[in-house]
């Protein structure tokens, strides 16, 4: 149960180091948002980068996947939809 109140401020780093990372029998190891833990590792450090670089791609990833796509088409194909698109319907040559 979290202990932040509405209004409290948290910052991803800090959620990082104070509840991701945990250590289990000497060995280290993080949790993902997802409830998954990756691990293990066998110092804290090591743990922390490992996270560190988790969450930089996981941002990576979901800034890439928010970019609009860009459309390729060929230029027959464009010739092909505007000669649809002027073309009144029910017209026959």
């Amino acid at each position: 149960m979290s202990s932040l109140r509405k209004n409290d401020s948290v910052t991803l780093s800090d959620f990082a180091r104070s509840e991701r990372i945990f250590d289990e029998n000497g060995l280290w190891y993080f949790r993902t948002r997802e409830g998954g833990q990756v691990g293990p590792f066998r110092y804290e450090s090591e743990a922390r980068q490992m996270l560190d670089s988790f969450v930089s791609e996981i941002k990576a990833k979901e800034a890439e996947s928010a970019k609009p796509q860009k459309l390729h088409l060929r230029r027959n194909a464009i010739a092909t939809i505007a000669e649809q698109v002027m073309t009144p319907a029910g017209f026959s040559h």
